[in-house]
């Protein structure tokens, strides 16, 4: 079958049912008609698409099409896809809804058709029932994606579903997440989760791949084709469809039959996929894997302004098999040279909220310490103490001696919306991961590191 890529970095590219109508599809047709792509619409009624020559019908553009977005009524979209084969595309993707996620039998016939003339043409479909895909590097979209507000990175996702790529590319921006490529799916009728496993193992903009899946149809594949993923780069999965209500909800979603949970978790298990309970953890872990080299074992070293979320944070790190490490004599004493008698250097490390004088001390004493594999820092104080300090942060310490050294550095925050804010624009620019979950900045740690040893068992099959 043919390659992804056309989807990515499509040459030129036709809008079937482009429209300047507000409402779905316009955003995309308005983004991409005043973009740096060559793009033609195409409307069986109109002679312009906002001050842009349409076209009625897509085989009468006069250049080669490589890739068509369709976005027209259901009874329309065989059609359309059939002139799109017929003026030889590669890619066809399909945002019309109404097919077999609706349970009708006339509809489901309609999609079978679709995929029989995908599989005899050899030309790949995205869809139906989806918003396609973001390439955030190159800007290119057919998912009504606004970029003002998207980081570019090296996180990918893939995910079963139409408008929630977009909703993550919103709610990321805010969380200090920058993205490669974003995949919505939709009815999996030709490209599914493993072909785009395939496609990111070998993308070099994309380090970490993440999924949203209701189902998978072809377990034996997706193993095989993980394992050749996993020893290169993460995946990290969120598998709904978990519980009869689940499933049945998924049924009435994508046409997804969800399974048996238990199989689908031995199935990650075998493929070294790293599985998440919900959304939030699925990034925060995808934070630690796109920023912060792996830990080489697993001792951990913490630093808090708070003694309670101290031993919050040691109670999570035995709970997930990591232990808190013993500090040397050297590092006690380099610690000690500013703290006040009163401050426990024991690990975990409780500066208090306002010793901000001892704070480089510590990070870097920490980071030095043969005996510590990674370090979570707990930075919490008051809005109000913060602005009258300034709260001076030891990022690029942090950067030195930890990021650069081959040990993760995970900040947690916990209070106002102001102090998250303030933390990532002093420590953003120095790839430093902040999370609000206080289990969640240890279970980064944990996953990193129980991905490192399964990459290493992967190696020596």
């Amino acid at each position: 079958m043919g390659s992804l890529d056309v989807f990515f970095n499509p040459k030129v590219v036709a809008i079937i049912g482009a429209s300047e109508t507000p409402g779905f599809g316009m955003f995309t047709t308005q983004y991409l008609l005043n973009s740096e792509f060559k793009v033609f619409p195409v409307h069986i009624r109109r002679e312009e698409v906002f001050g842009h020559k349409a076209y009625r019908n897509i085989r009468e553009i006069p250049e080669t099409v490589d890739l068509a977005i369709i976005i027209v009524p259901t009874s329309q979209v065989l059609k359309a896809v059939e002139d799109s084969i017929e003026k030889g595309v590669k890619g066809i993707i399909i945002e019309s809804a109404g097919f077999a996620e609706t349970g009708r039998e006339d509809f489901r016939n309609i999609q079978q058709q679709i995929a029989e003339l995908a599989k005899e043409s050899g030309v790949r479909i995205i869809g139906p029932n989806c918003l396609g895909i973001s390439n955030v590097h190159n800007k290119f979209t057919s998912a009504e994606t606004d970029f003002t507000n998207v980081r570019k990175g090296n996180i990918s996702i893939v995910a079963q579903s139409g408008v929630l790529g977009n909703i993550i590319l919103d709610w990321a921006f805010y969380e200090g997440i920058g993205f490669s490529k974003v995949i919505t799916l939709g009815n999996k009728l030709d490209v599914d989760e493993v072909d785009c496993l395939e496609y990111l193992r070998d993308d070099e903009t994309t380090r970490v791949i993440c999924l949203y899946l209701e189902e998978i149809r072809d377990r034996t594949r997706f193993l095989e084709v993980a394992r050749t993923v996993v020893p290169k780069k993460p995946i990290l999965v969120v598998k709904s469809g978990r519980t009869a209500f689940g499933a049945r909800a998924a049924r009435s979603h994508t046409a997804s039959i969800a399974g048996n949970d238990q199989l689908y978790d031995a199935l990650f298990k075998q493929a070294g996929i790293i599985r998440a309970e919900d959304f939030y953890e699925m990034f925060d872990f995808a934070k630690g894997f796109s920023m912060q080299p792996l830990p080489k074992g697993n001792r951990v070293a913490i630093i808090t302004a708070s003694g309670s979320l101290g031993i919050l944070a040691s109670d999570e790190v035995e709970k997930q098999g990591l232990t808190l490490s013993h500090l040397s004599e050297q590092t006690l004493i380099a610690m000690r040279k500013n703290a006040p008698d009163w401050v426990s250097l024991k690990n975990p490390v409780d500066i208090g909220p306002a010793q901000l004088e001892m704070i480089n001390d510590c990070i870097k004493a920490l980071l030095q310490d043969e005996g510590v594999d990674a370090l979570l820092w707990i930075q919490i104080i008051p809005e109000r103490v913060a602005k009258m300090l300034g709260l001076p942060l030891p990022g690029r310490l942090a950067y030195k001696y930890g990021t650069q050294a081959g040990k993760p550095v995970i900040v947690n925050t916990f209070g106002s919306p102001w102090m998250k804010e303030l933390l990532h624009q002093k420590l953003d620019k120095y790839g430093i991961p902040i999370t609000i979950s206080i289990q969640n900045a240890v279970k980064i740690i944990a996953r990193m590191l129980q991905y490192q040893r399964m990459r290493l068992k992967f190696d020596k099959i």
